[in-house]
Protein backbone atom coordinates (compact mmCIF):
# COMPACT_ATOMS: atom_id res chain seq x y z
CA UNK A 1 0.00 0.00 0.00
CA UNK A 2 1.22 3.58 -0.67
CA UNK A 3 2.83 5.26 2.34
CA UNK A 4 0.51 8.28 2.04
CA UNK A 5 -2.61 6.14 2.51
CA UNK A 6 -3.96 6.19 6.09
CA UNK A 7 -3.96 2.83 7.85
CA UNK A 8 -7.71 2.97 8.44
CA UNK A 9 -8.30 3.20 4.67
CA UNK A 10 -6.08 0.30 3.64
CA UNK A 11 -8.40 -2.56 4.51
CA UNK A 12 -11.29 -1.14 2.47
CA UNK A 13 -9.00 -0.19 -0.38
CA UNK A 14 -7.54 -3.70 -0.66
CA UNK A 15 -10.96 -5.31 -1.07
CA UNK A 16 -12.15 -2.53 -3.38
CA UNK A 17 -9.23 -3.04 -5.75
CA UNK A 18 -9.91 -6.78 -5.97
CA UNK A 19 -13.61 -6.14 -6.54
CA UNK A 20 -12.83 -3.57 -9.25
CA UNK A 21 -10.43 -5.93 -11.00
CA UNK A 22 -12.90 -8.78 -11.41
CA UNK A 23 -16.14 -6.82 -11.78
CA UNK A 24 -14.72 -4.73 -14.62
CA UNK A 25 -14.04 -7.90 -16.62
CA UNK A 26 -17.79 -8.16 -17.10
CA UNK A 27 -18.55 -4.44 -17.17
CA UNK A 28 -16.08 -3.76 -19.98
CA UNK A 29 -18.20 -5.78 -22.43
CA UNK A 30 -20.97 -3.16 -22.21
CA UNK A 31 -18.70 -0.10 -21.99
CA UNK A 32 -20.11 2.56 -24.32
CA UNK A 33 -17.38 2.56 -26.94
CA UNK A 34 -17.16 -1.24 -26.98
CA UNK A 35 -20.85 -2.16 -27.11
CA UNK A 36 -21.65 0.56 -29.68
CA UNK A 37 -18.95 -0.77 -32.02
CA UNK A 38 -20.08 -4.34 -31.34
CA UNK A 39 -23.65 -3.50 -32.37
CA UNK A 40 -22.65 -1.41 -35.40
CA UNK A 41 -20.39 -4.15 -36.78
CA UNK A 42 -22.36 -7.26 -35.77
CA UNK A 43 -25.76 -6.11 -37.04
CA UNK A 44 -24.49 -4.31 -40.15
CA UNK A 45 -26.56 -5.56 -43.11
CA UNK A 46 -29.02 -7.29 -40.76
CA UNK A 47 -30.80 -4.16 -39.49
CA UNK A 48 -31.61 -1.10 -41.70
CA UNK A 49 -28.82 1.48 -41.48
CA UNK A 50 -30.90 4.29 -40.00
CA UNK A 51 -32.33 2.05 -37.26
CA UNK A 52 -28.89 0.62 -36.57
CA UNK A 53 -27.37 4.10 -36.25
CA UNK A 54 -30.01 5.14 -33.72
CA UNK A 55 -29.40 1.93 -31.75
CA UNK A 56 -25.67 2.74 -31.76
CA UNK A 57 -26.45 6.22 -30.45
CA UNK A 58 -28.46 4.84 -27.55
CA UNK A 59 -25.94 2.10 -26.73
CA UNK A 60 -23.00 4.51 -26.83
CA UNK A 61 -24.61 6.68 -24.16
CA UNK A 62 -26.28 3.88 -22.21
CA UNK A 63 -24.24 4.58 -19.09
CA UNK A 64 -25.80 8.05 -18.94
CA UNK A 65 -29.20 6.81 -20.06
CA UNK A 66 -29.34 4.25 -17.25
CA UNK A 67 -28.76 7.09 -14.81
CA UNK A 68 -32.04 8.76 -15.72
CA UNK A 69 -33.76 6.56 -13.13
CA UNK A 70 -30.94 6.70 -10.60
CA UNK A 71 -33.05 8.84 -8.26
CA UNK A 72 -34.91 5.71 -7.23
CA UNK A 73 -31.87 4.13 -5.58
CA UNK A 74 -31.52 6.65 -2.75
CA UNK A 75 -35.01 6.07 -1.29
CA UNK A 76 -34.84 2.32 -1.97
CA UNK A 77 -31.54 2.09 -0.06
CA UNK A 78 -32.69 4.28 2.84
CA UNK A 79 -32.24 2.50 6.16
CA UNK A 80 -30.37 -0.40 4.53
CA UNK A 81 -26.74 -1.35 4.99
CA UNK A 82 -24.81 -0.06 2.01
CA UNK A 83 -22.52 -3.00 1.21
CA UNK A 84 -25.23 -5.73 0.96
CA UNK A 85 -27.30 -3.36 -1.16
CA UNK A 86 -24.40 -2.82 -3.57
CA UNK A 87 -23.77 -6.58 -3.67
CA UNK A 88 -27.31 -7.13 -4.91
CA UNK A 89 -26.82 -4.59 -7.67
CA UNK A 90 -23.54 -6.23 -8.67
CA UNK A 91 -25.30 -9.56 -9.14
CA UNK A 92 -27.98 -7.82 -11.21
CA UNK A 93 -25.36 -6.32 -13.54
CA UNK A 94 -23.59 -9.65 -13.97
CA UNK A 95 -26.85 -11.46 -14.74
CA UNK A 96 -27.88 -8.99 -17.45
CA UNK A 97 -24.48 -9.08 -19.11
CA UNK A 98 -24.43 -12.89 -19.09
CA UNK A 99 -27.64 -12.98 -21.15
CA UNK A 100 -25.98 -10.98 -23.95
CA UNK A 101 -24.08 -14.15 -24.90
CA UNK A 102 -27.40 -15.83 -25.77
CA UNK A 103 -28.72 -13.14 -28.15
CA UNK A 104 -29.52 -14.11 -31.75
CA UNK A 105 -27.74 -12.28 -34.59
CA UNK A 106 -31.04 -10.96 -35.92
CA UNK A 107 -33.04 -7.69 -35.69
CA UNK A 108 -34.69 -8.89 -32.47
CA UNK A 109 -31.22 -9.52 -31.03
CA UNK A 110 -30.25 -5.87 -31.45
CA UNK A 111 -33.23 -4.57 -29.51
CA UNK A 112 -32.78 -7.22 -26.83
CA UNK A 113 -29.17 -6.06 -26.54
CA UNK A 114 -30.35 -2.46 -26.01
CA UNK A 115 -32.74 -3.61 -23.26
CA UNK A 116 -30.17 -5.77 -21.44
CA UNK A 117 -27.53 -3.05 -21.51
CA UNK A 118 -30.08 -0.53 -20.23
CA UNK A 119 -31.01 -2.77 -17.28
CA UNK A 120 -27.36 -3.49 -16.49
CA UNK A 121 -26.50 0.20 -16.59
CA UNK A 122 -29.49 0.99 -14.40
CA UNK A 123 -28.11 -1.32 -11.72
CA UNK A 124 -24.66 0.18 -12.22
CA UNK A 125 -26.07 3.68 -11.66
CA UNK A 126 -27.32 2.47 -8.28
CA UNK A 127 -23.87 1.19 -7.43
CA UNK A 128 -22.15 4.49 -8.20
CA UNK A 129 -24.87 6.46 -6.40
CA UNK A 130 -24.37 4.48 -3.18
CA UNK A 131 -20.62 3.96 -3.55
CA UNK A 132 -19.82 7.62 -2.92
CA UNK A 133 -21.17 7.22 0.62
CA UNK A 134 -18.66 4.41 1.20
CA UNK A 135 -15.82 6.53 -0.15
CA UNK A 136 -16.78 9.52 1.95
CA UNK A 137 -16.91 7.40 5.12
CA UNK A 138 -13.81 5.27 4.57
CA UNK A 139 -11.37 7.67 2.88
CA UNK A 140 -10.27 11.05 4.34
CA UNK A 141 -10.88 14.08 2.11
CA UNK A 142 -7.16 14.90 1.79
CA UNK A 143 -6.46 11.60 -0.03
CA UNK A 144 -9.88 10.65 -1.36
CA UNK A 145 -9.29 11.76 -4.94
CA UNK A 146 -5.98 9.86 -5.12
CA UNK A 147 -7.59 6.67 -3.78
CA UNK A 148 -10.54 6.94 -6.14
CA UNK A 149 -8.03 7.68 -8.89
CA UNK A 150 -6.24 4.39 -8.24
CA UNK A 151 -9.56 2.53 -8.37
CA UNK A 152 -10.45 4.31 -11.60
CA UNK A 153 -7.02 3.51 -13.07
CA UNK A 154 -7.54 -0.18 -12.42
CA UNK A 155 -10.94 -0.01 -14.08
CA UNK A 156 -9.83 1.83 -17.21
CA UNK A 157 -6.81 -0.46 -17.68
CA UNK A 158 -9.06 -3.52 -17.76
CA UNK A 159 -11.57 -1.82 -20.07
CA UNK A 160 -8.77 -0.79 -22.44
CA UNK A 161 -7.07 -4.19 -22.62
CA UNK A 162 -10.29 -6.19 -22.50
CA UNK A 163 -12.06 -4.07 -25.11
CA UNK A 164 -9.15 -4.29 -27.53
CA UNK A 165 -8.84 -8.04 -26.92
CA UNK A 166 -12.55 -8.55 -27.55
CA UNK A 167 -12.32 -6.51 -30.75
CA UNK A 168 -9.39 -8.61 -31.96
CA UNK A 169 -11.27 -11.85 -31.31
CA UNK A 170 -14.40 -10.55 -33.03
CA UNK A 171 -12.40 -9.58 -36.13
CA UNK A 172 -11.43 -13.24 -36.43
CA UNK A 173 -14.69 -14.77 -35.20
CA UNK A 174 -17.94 -12.76 -35.01
CA UNK A 175 -19.34 -15.30 -32.53
CA UNK A 176 -16.47 -14.93 -30.03
CA UNK A 177 -18.70 -12.97 -27.65
CA UNK A 178 -20.66 -16.15 -26.90
CA UNK A 179 -17.79 -17.61 -24.87
CA UNK A 180 -15.90 -14.45 -23.78
CA UNK A 181 -18.87 -12.94 -21.94
CA UNK A 182 -19.79 -16.02 -19.85
CA UNK A 183 -16.17 -16.42 -18.70
CA UNK A 184 -16.01 -12.74 -17.73
CA UNK A 185 -19.27 -13.00 -15.78
CA UNK A 186 -18.11 -16.04 -13.80
CA UNK A 187 -14.91 -14.23 -12.81
CA UNK A 188 -16.95 -11.15 -11.87
CA UNK A 189 -18.62 -13.14 -9.08
CA UNK A 190 -15.29 -12.95 -7.23
CA UNK A 191 -15.88 -9.19 -7.02
CA UNK A 192 -19.14 -9.71 -5.16
CA UNK A 193 -17.40 -11.79 -2.52
CA UNK A 194 -14.54 -9.29 -2.10
CA UNK A 195 -16.78 -6.23 -1.85
CA UNK A 196 -18.90 -7.98 0.77
CA UNK A 197 -15.94 -7.81 3.19
CA UNK A 198 -15.76 -4.00 3.19
CA UNK A 199 -16.96 -2.30 6.36
CA UNK A 200 -18.32 1.25 6.27
CA UNK A 201 -16.90 3.45 9.03
CA UNK A 202 -19.54 5.19 11.16
CA UNK A 203 -22.30 3.64 9.06
CA UNK A 204 -24.79 4.53 11.76
CA UNK A 205 -24.51 8.18 10.66
CA UNK A 206 -25.67 7.24 7.19
CA UNK A 207 -28.53 5.13 8.53
CA UNK A 208 -29.89 7.65 11.03
CA UNK A 209 -33.25 9.30 10.27
CA UNK A 210 -33.01 12.44 8.12
CA UNK A 211 -33.64 15.84 9.64
CA UNK A 212 -37.19 17.29 9.46
CA UNK A 213 -38.25 18.31 5.99
CA UNK A 214 -35.73 15.95 4.36
CA UNK A 215 -37.45 12.63 4.84
CA UNK A 216 -36.97 9.69 2.51
CA UNK A 217 -39.36 9.77 -0.44
CA UNK A 218 -40.98 6.86 -2.16
CA UNK A 219 -39.15 5.67 -5.29
CA UNK A 220 -41.78 7.09 -7.64
CA UNK A 221 -41.37 10.50 -5.99
CA UNK A 222 -37.64 10.54 -6.69
CA UNK A 223 -37.73 13.42 -9.22
CA UNK A 224 -38.86 15.67 -6.37
CA UNK A 225 -35.48 15.03 -4.70
CA UNK A 226 -33.80 16.47 -7.78
CA UNK A 227 -36.07 19.52 -7.77
CA UNK A 228 -35.54 20.11 -4.04
CA UNK A 229 -31.75 19.88 -4.27
CA UNK A 230 -31.63 22.32 -7.18
CA UNK A 231 -33.93 24.77 -5.41
CA UNK A 232 -32.10 24.72 -2.08
CA UNK A 233 -28.57 25.07 -3.50
CA UNK A 234 -28.30 27.86 -6.08
CA UNK A 235 -24.63 27.33 -6.90
CA UNK A 236 -25.02 23.58 -7.30
CA UNK A 237 -27.98 24.23 -9.61
CA UNK A 238 -25.86 26.56 -11.75
CA UNK A 239 -23.11 23.94 -11.83
CA UNK A 240 -25.61 21.30 -12.93
CA UNK A 241 -27.08 23.48 -15.70
CA UNK A 242 -23.65 24.19 -17.15
CA UNK A 243 -22.68 20.54 -16.75
CA UNK A 244 -25.84 19.59 -18.64
CA UNK A 245 -24.88 21.77 -21.60
CA UNK A 246 -21.24 20.75 -21.62
CA UNK A 247 -22.07 17.06 -21.23
CA UNK A 248 -24.60 17.31 -24.05
CA UNK A 249 -21.80 18.25 -26.43
CA UNK A 250 -19.57 15.44 -25.19
CA UNK A 251 -22.32 12.85 -25.58
CA UNK A 252 -22.87 13.88 -29.20
CA UNK A 253 -19.33 12.83 -30.11
CA UNK A 254 -19.24 9.06 -29.48
CA UNK A 255 -22.15 7.89 -31.70
CA UNK A 256 -20.92 10.07 -34.57
CA UNK A 257 -17.43 8.59 -34.14
CA UNK A 258 -18.71 5.00 -34.25
CA UNK A 259 -20.73 5.70 -37.41
CA UNK A 260 -17.98 7.73 -39.11
CA UNK A 261 -15.28 5.15 -38.41
CA UNK A 262 -17.38 2.51 -40.12
CA UNK A 263 -18.95 4.45 -42.98
CA UNK A 264 -16.19 6.94 -43.82
CA UNK A 265 -13.01 5.11 -42.80
CA UNK A 266 -14.13 1.46 -43.13
CA UNK A 267 -12.78 0.42 -39.69
CA UNK A 268 -13.65 -3.01 -38.30
CA UNK A 269 -14.05 -4.15 -34.67
CA UNK A 270 -10.47 -3.83 -33.40
CA UNK A 271 -9.53 -0.48 -34.95
CA UNK A 272 -12.88 1.08 -34.05
CA UNK A 273 -12.64 -0.03 -30.41
CA UNK A 274 -9.11 1.36 -30.23
CA UNK A 275 -10.40 4.84 -31.11
CA UNK A 276 -13.70 4.81 -29.22
CA UNK A 277 -12.46 3.05 -26.08
CA UNK A 278 -9.03 1.47 -25.62
CA UNK A 279 -6.71 4.40 -26.44
CA UNK A 280 -8.84 6.71 -24.33
CA UNK A 281 -8.74 4.27 -21.42
CA UNK A 282 -4.96 3.72 -21.57
CA UNK A 283 -4.23 7.44 -21.64
CA UNK A 284 -6.50 7.93 -18.63
CA UNK A 285 -4.21 5.78 -16.50
CA UNK A 286 -1.28 8.16 -16.97
CA UNK A 287 -3.27 11.31 -16.30
CA UNK A 288 -5.64 10.31 -13.49
CA UNK A 289 -2.93 10.84 -10.78
CA UNK A 290 -2.15 14.31 -12.17
CA UNK A 291 -5.80 15.36 -12.24
CA UNK A 292 -6.30 13.82 -8.77
CA UNK A 293 -3.65 16.11 -7.25
CA UNK A 294 -5.36 19.12 -8.81
CA UNK A 295 -8.82 18.05 -7.61
CA UNK A 296 -7.54 17.36 -4.07
CA UNK A 297 -6.49 21.04 -3.86
CA UNK A 298 -9.28 22.73 -5.82
CA UNK A 299 -13.04 23.13 -5.73
CA UNK A 300 -14.71 21.18 -8.53
CA UNK A 301 -15.85 24.39 -10.26
CA UNK A 302 -12.26 25.63 -10.54
CA UNK A 303 -11.25 22.15 -11.69
CA UNK A 304 -13.89 22.05 -14.41
CA UNK A 305 -13.07 25.58 -15.59
CA UNK A 306 -9.63 24.33 -16.67
CA UNK A 307 -10.29 20.67 -17.36
CA UNK A 308 -13.23 21.23 -19.75
CA UNK A 309 -10.98 22.82 -22.39
CA UNK A 310 -9.19 19.51 -22.91
CA UNK A 311 -12.53 18.03 -24.02
CA UNK A 312 -12.89 20.98 -26.39
CA UNK A 313 -9.45 20.24 -27.88
CA UNK A 314 -10.26 16.54 -28.36
CA UNK A 315 -13.52 17.31 -30.15
CA UNK A 316 -11.71 19.79 -32.41
CA UNK A 317 -9.15 17.16 -33.46
CA UNK A 318 -11.92 14.64 -34.26
CA UNK A 319 -13.62 17.36 -36.33
CA UNK A 320 -10.43 17.96 -38.31
CA UNK A 321 -9.93 14.22 -38.79
CA UNK A 322 -13.39 13.79 -40.29
CA UNK A 323 -13.25 16.99 -42.36
CA UNK A 324 -9.82 16.20 -43.87
CA UNK A 325 -10.23 12.38 -43.86
CA UNK A 326 -7.05 11.93 -41.83
CA UNK A 327 -6.94 8.58 -40.07
CA UNK A 328 -4.00 9.49 -37.84
CA UNK A 329 -5.93 12.42 -36.35
CA UNK A 330 -8.61 10.01 -35.16
CA UNK A 331 -6.01 8.31 -32.97
CA UNK A 332 -4.63 11.67 -31.79
CA UNK A 333 -8.14 12.81 -30.88
CA UNK A 334 -8.68 9.60 -28.93
CA UNK A 335 -5.53 10.34 -26.91
CA UNK A 336 -6.60 13.89 -26.09
CA UNK A 337 -10.07 12.72 -25.15
CA UNK A 338 -8.46 10.17 -22.85
CA UNK A 339 -6.62 12.98 -21.02
CA UNK A 340 -9.94 14.78 -20.57
CA UNK A 341 -11.78 11.66 -19.44
CA UNK A 342 -9.13 11.02 -16.77
CA UNK A 343 -10.15 14.20 -15.01
CA UNK A 344 -13.81 13.67 -15.83
CA UNK A 345 -13.85 10.28 -14.13
CA UNK A 346 -12.70 11.88 -10.87
CA UNK A 347 -14.88 14.99 -11.01
CA UNK A 348 -17.93 12.97 -11.98
CA UNK A 349 -17.61 10.72 -8.93
CA UNK A 350 -16.51 13.34 -6.40
CA UNK A 351 -17.55 16.78 -7.65
CA UNK A 352 -20.91 16.89 -5.87
CA UNK A 353 -19.14 16.38 -2.51
CA UNK A 354 -17.85 19.97 -2.73
CA UNK A 355 -21.47 21.16 -2.54
CA UNK A 356 -23.37 18.59 -0.47
CA UNK A 357 -23.85 18.36 3.32
CA UNK A 358 -22.62 14.96 4.61
CA UNK A 359 -26.15 13.64 5.22
CA UNK A 360 -27.25 14.44 1.65
CA UNK A 361 -24.31 13.16 -0.38
CA UNK A 362 -26.40 10.48 -2.07
CA UNK A 363 -29.17 13.00 -2.87
CA UNK A 364 -26.69 15.29 -4.60
CA UNK A 365 -25.13 12.38 -6.48
CA UNK A 366 -28.58 11.14 -7.51
CA UNK A 367 -29.40 14.62 -8.80
CA UNK A 368 -26.17 14.69 -10.77
CA UNK A 369 -26.56 11.27 -12.37
CA UNK A 370 -30.27 11.80 -13.07
CA UNK A 371 -29.59 14.98 -15.04
CA UNK A 372 -26.74 13.14 -16.70
CA UNK A 373 -29.24 10.49 -17.72
CA UNK A 374 -31.59 13.06 -19.25
CA UNK A 375 -28.86 14.42 -21.50
CA UNK A 376 -27.80 10.83 -22.17
CA UNK A 377 -31.26 10.26 -23.61
CA UNK A 378 -31.34 13.47 -25.66
CA UNK A 379 -27.80 14.11 -26.92
CA UNK A 380 -27.06 10.91 -28.91
CA UNK A 381 -30.52 10.91 -30.47
CA UNK A 382 -30.05 14.56 -31.47
CA UNK A 383 -26.61 13.78 -32.91
CA UNK A 384 -27.76 10.84 -35.02
CA UNK A 385 -30.93 12.68 -36.10
CA UNK A 386 -28.77 15.54 -37.32
CA UNK A 387 -26.43 13.09 -39.03
CA UNK A 388 -29.26 11.35 -40.87
CA UNK A 389 -30.81 14.66 -41.95
CA UNK A 390 -27.49 15.88 -43.31
CA UNK A 391 -26.76 12.59 -45.06
CA UNK A 392 -30.15 12.55 -46.75
CA UNK A 393 -29.80 16.23 -47.57
CA UNK A 394 -26.72 15.58 -49.66
CA UNK A 395 -23.88 16.06 -47.17
CA UNK A 396 -22.79 12.46 -47.72
CA UNK A 397 -19.41 11.67 -46.12
CA UNK A 398 -19.25 15.20 -44.66
CA UNK A 399 -22.28 14.61 -42.41
CA UNK A 400 -20.04 13.30 -39.63
CA UNK A 401 -17.78 16.36 -39.78
CA UNK A 402 -20.75 18.75 -39.58
CA UNK A 403 -22.14 17.01 -36.50
CA UNK A 404 -18.72 17.02 -34.83
CA UNK A 405 -18.61 20.75 -35.53
CA UNK A 406 -21.96 21.14 -33.76
CA UNK A 407 -20.63 19.18 -30.76
CA UNK A 408 -17.52 21.38 -30.72
CA UNK A 409 -19.59 24.58 -30.52
CA UNK A 410 -21.71 23.20 -27.66
CA UNK A 411 -18.56 22.18 -25.78
CA UNK A 412 -17.02 25.65 -26.15
CA UNK A 413 -20.15 27.31 -24.75
CA UNK A 414 -20.19 24.87 -21.82
CA UNK A 415 -16.50 25.41 -21.04
CA UNK A 416 -17.07 29.17 -21.03
CA UNK A 417 -19.92 28.57 -18.59
CA UNK A 418 -17.57 26.88 -16.10
CA UNK A 419 -15.17 29.82 -16.34
CA UNK A 420 -18.04 32.25 -15.66
CA UNK A 421 -19.19 30.22 -12.65
CA UNK A 422 -15.66 30.11 -11.18
CA UNK A 423 -15.25 33.87 -11.53
CA UNK A 424 -18.72 34.50 -10.09
CA UNK A 425 -18.11 32.29 -7.05
CA UNK A 426 -14.69 33.84 -6.42
CA UNK A 427 -16.20 37.33 -6.58
CA UNK A 428 -18.96 36.31 -4.17
CA UNK A 429 -16.38 34.84 -1.77
CA UNK A 430 -14.27 38.01 -1.85
CA UNK A 431 -17.32 40.17 -1.17
CA UNK A 432 -18.23 37.95 1.78
CA UNK A 433 -14.74 38.26 3.23
CA UNK A 434 -14.80 42.05 2.79
CA UNK A 435 -18.15 42.34 4.59
CA UNK A 436 -16.85 40.13 7.43
CA UNK A 437 -13.73 42.28 7.86
CA UNK A 438 -15.83 45.43 7.77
Amino acid sequence: MPAWMPRMARYSFGHEIVATLFFTLALMTIEGGVVAVFARQTFDGIVPRTSLNFAVAVLGAMNELGNILSFMWTPLAAGRRIIPFINGLQIGVIGMIAMVALLPTAPAGLWMLVLLVLLARLCWSGMITMRTGVWRSNYPARVRARIVGMVASMQVLIVAAGGAGLGYLLDHNREAFRYVIPVACVLALIAVRSYRRIRVRHEWKLLRPPRPGHGVMKPWMGPLVVVRVLRQDRRFAQFMYIMFLFGFGNLMVNPILVITLREQFGFKYFASILVTSSIQQVVQIAFIPLWAKFLDRAHVVKFRSWHSWVFVAGTLVFLLAAAMHRVELMFVGAGILGIAMAGGALAWNLGHVDFSPPSETSHYMATHVTLNGVRGLLAPVAAVSGYELLRRGGAGANAGAWMLFAAFIVNVVGACGFVWLRVSMQREQRLGVDRHNA
